[in-house]
């Protein structure tokens, strides 16, 4: 049995390296390359409590949580690529004799933190649910009240309660979640390591990756991230799957009602405790074993001398510890911490009034507050993203924000027909959009072309404006018909009093759609002349321009 995990490690490890070197413009061509963050149970789970709903892909998740209530954790040991990279580390940097190995391989309570680190984020997740219990019995009330309902009797009281719930739960969940398992979840982590460090460190040496080379802001923070948990694993085998993953710990959860696992016959056992040797859960073969932890590696089968060991259906209850190693108090204590800690992320600014300008988020994204909700940060829209724009913001969206994805102009641009970030985003983060609504032609020509900021300029550092010098560069280059930035002829006077004749350039505002080729392209490198900043984007109409709001408001006014 060693030998098959081992086959379907390989190929696990395999088949996610294959999406991920694939994600690329020159090869994506309809592959399933966001299959593994779909199949992650942690993200169906986390995004059905911010959103209420429960994307289509995502029921993978499902699938994967019914495999652990019949087998136990066996994704963590045969299917997740950042466990089997954890497993790989260990073995290089394993220096240890047989009875070290045992040691190492005993319970500790540290094991338990990572129950606590679920409980936070899923407390950040859910905190809805404390507004909407406060205000749905009024909203039940006036269900029940009102003249919508056509039932009669105990089915009203039913269908009142049903909708009553549904609209508070809908009434606030607006601004009262985050999601944040995506720091932790080893998917998410995995494939943004690989995106924003791992490849393009590789790139460098073999030259074969990517057609150009790719930079991504503060991605050595994240690299070495994640080279330090793989590292860990010479000390601590395993250590983050044992004691820091959220989803080892919701699947440690589930696997309690799991109806295979491993049983000891306590008749042949010696106690010699050579079971522990290469157990990769910490699980304590040897003696009862802890259900939730096991990961189910099948090695204590294999380095039990006296087959003592076997992987039954159903063994005794009176053989297991059923349930996680966790204080119910420190259970709460998490909770709680999760429960004040987001609030005060929010309230610190940074989502509604005070902004980042410099926060602007790819084409086809939700309202930010929404986006918060959906994004799981793992940069498969970075990975994808032809022209290297996209990058992970460190703390620009605030500490919500962290490595979500934000337009940075210098690094590249959005290239006009291209929507290749909203096809891998595996939560709706990034809505699907075709190049006929981003452009805002055909059925969407009334709605307009998709906007994700607006250009200005300095003209203090624009060479027309402040140095006499003629440059159209960024009229050039603006994709978009007509364009969005024209010129002006001027006549000026020189500092030596003779006359020139200058192009000066101006944005449009209603043309402008903030893709950002006109500020990489500007030849004043370090700060360029022409910005782009997030107002006016599409998304969100309470970031548009202030005439945009005079006109919305007087056309209001009109129809009034």
């Amino acid at each position: 049995m060693v030998k098959i995990r081992r086959a379907y490690e390989a190929l696990f490890l395999g088949l996610f390296l294959f999406f991920l070197l694939i994600t690329d413009l020159r090869y994506l061509k309809g592959w399933p390359v966001s299959l593994f963050l779909e199949a992650t149970p942690l993200v169906a789970v986390s995004t059905a409590l911010t959103t209420h709903t429960l994307y289509r892909n995502l029921t993978w998740g499902l699938l994967i949580i019914a495999i652990t209530m019949i087998v136990g954790r066996v994704w963590c040991n045969w299917m997740c690529p950042f466990g089997i990279l954890h497993h790989i580390f260990g073995v290089i940097g394993n220096r240890r004799n047989t009875k070290q190995m045992i040691e190492v391989n005993r319970y500790r309570k540290i094991y338990a933190l990572k129950y606590y680190i679920l409980a936070a984020m899923l407390a950040m997740a859910s905190l809805w649910i404390i507004p909407t219990t406060l205000s749905s019995p009024g909203r039940i009330y006036a269900a029940y009240a009102g003249k919508e309902l056509p039932q009669k009797g105990i089915a009203r009281i039913f269908a009142a309660v049903t909708t009553g719930v549904a609209e508070a739960a809908e009434e606030h969940k607006t601004g009262n979640s985050t999601l944040q398992i995506g720091l932790l979840d080893p998917i998410a982590l995995t494939v943004r390591s690989m995106t924003t460090s791992v490849l393009p460190t590789a790139q460098k040496a073999t030259e074969s990756i990517y057609t150009e080379p790719r930079e991504y802001w503060q991605a050595w923070i994240v690299g070495l991230i994640f080279i330090g948990l793989l590292v860990a694993n010479w000390w601590i085998p395993r250590f983050f799957c044992r004691a820091l993953c959220p989803l080892g710990a919701l699947l440690g959860v589930f696997s309690r009602f799991s109806l295979w696992r491993i049983d000891r016959d306590p008749v042949r056992c010696t106690d010699c405790d050579l079971c522990l040797k290469s157990c990769e859960g910490a699980s304590d073969p040897h003696t009862d074993l802890r259900k939730s932890e096991c990961f189910v590696c099948l090695n204590c089968i294999e380095d039990c001398p006296h087959d003592a060991l076997s992987f039954r259906f159903l063994p005794r209850k009176a053989s297991e510890v059923t349930y996680p190693a966790v204080g119910r108090r420190q259970l709460i204590l998490a909770g709680l911490f999760g429960v004040f800690f987001f609030p005060m992320a929010r309230l610190s600014g940074g989502v509604r009034k005070n902004f980042n300008k410099a926060v602007i988020r790819p084409p086809g994204s939700v309202a930010e507050d929404e986006f918060l909700r959906r994004c799981i940060k793992c940069d498969q829209c970075i990975r994808v993203c032809p022209t290297n724009v996209l990058q992970p913001s460190l703390f620009e969206a605030g500490v919500e924000g962290l490595w979500t994805p934000i337009m940075i102009s210098k690094m590249g641009w959005c290239e006009l027909n291209c929507t290749l970030c909203s096809q891998v985003c595996p939560t709706g983060a990034i809505r699907e959009i075709s190049i006929a609504e981003k452009l805002g032609v055909g059925p969407f020509e009334s709605k307009g072309p998709i906007k994700t900021g607006t250009a200005f300029y300095n003209q203090g550092r624009c060479l027309p404006w402040a140095m006499d010098t003629d440059c159209v560069v960024c009229e050039e280059v603006c994709p978009v018909s007509p364009k969005a930035i024209f010129t002006r002829n001027v006549e000026v006077t020189d500092r030596w009093g003779g006359k020139l004749e200058l192009k000066r350039p101006f944005i449009d505002p209603n043309r402008c759609i903030g893709c950002g080729i006109c500020e990489h392209e500007c030849p004043v490198k370090d700060d360029p002349a022409v910005y782009v900043t997030a107002i006016g984007e599409t998304r969100d109409k309470s970031r548009s321009l202030l005439l945009s709001l005079v006109e919305d408001n007087a056309q209001d006014l009109v129809s009034i």
